[in-house]
């Protein structure tokens, strides 16, 4: 009895202070630009958003540090009292729906019998859609419009659902209750989502932005704009 006494304090420690699955995203690797642009040194953009706190505000904040590398200047937060003169005026709205798995039921049961969510992790499917207008700062007519759809594929584990492996003590129904409840998604995991994706994710839609900016009707135009140029109508490039 004392052995087993033993065995069982010395599982549930384990338990409770290994039993964890650090961030881990399968997918990033797939949201990098597969095309390196910048745009001239001479053009400046300001950057606005509606979202704010929580929201996807860490993912636009790191597509304004990405674009200051990749034009001349970056001014964010912008606004129309703004004492900057922009050329170009980007909105950026992020959206995001954040979801479970139906893995989760058998990562925890019968998973538990070999520790699956300590070194498997649950799965979770966060997802964004980004929604980025670009504008012409003088007019406010657009230059380029365009989405992106960004579905990311998370392993996580943290304690508080852990903690059910001690069914390996019982008949496993704490792990089978909880595996039905695991399948949903664990708010615990979304700031350390936003947070590692800040700036991945965040140069990802920087570049997008610069190549679709480069390629848009009137790109030339403007640069020749803030160089004091007239515009050659030879210089514009086509839809």
């Amino acid at each position: 009895m004392k052995k087993l006494g033993l065995l069982f304090l010395s599982s549930f420690t384990f338990t409770l202070i290994g039993c964890s699955h650090s961030l881990e995203i399968k997918n990033l690797s797939q949201y990098q630009s597969n095309s390196f642009n910048t745009v001239s040194k001479e053009l400046s953009m300001g950057i606005i958003t509606a979202n704010s706190g929580k929201d996807g505000q860490l993912l636009v904040t790191g597509a304004a540090q990405a674009l200051s590398g990749y034009i001349g200047q970056v001014v964010y937060p912008y606004s129309a009292g703004n004492s900057v003169d922009v050329d170009i005026i980007s909105k950026i709205s992020i959206s995001s729906d954040h979801k479970g798995s139906g893995y989760n039921f058998w990562i925890n049961f019968p998973g538990f019998l070999i520790w699956a969510p300590a070194w498997n992790g649950y799965v979770y499917e966060p997802s964004y859609k980004v929604d980025v207008n670009m504008m012409r700062a003088d007019d406010n007519s657009t230059i380029e419009s365009f989405s992106l759809p960004i579905n990311l594929d998370v392993r996580h584990a943290s304690i508080e659902r852990t903690w059910t492996e001690i069914s390996w003590f019982e008949v496993g129904a704490i792990a089978f209750i909880g595996g039905l409840v695991f399948m949903q998604y664990d708010n615990d995991v979304t700031p350390l989502v936003d947070a590692a994706i800040q700036k991945p994710i965040g140069d990802f839609i920087a570049q997008e932005m610069t190549n679709r900016l480069r390629n848009a009707k009137g790109y030339k135009e403007l640069v020749q704009k803030r160089k004091g140029q007239k515009p050659n109508s030879l210089d514009v490039l086509p839809n």
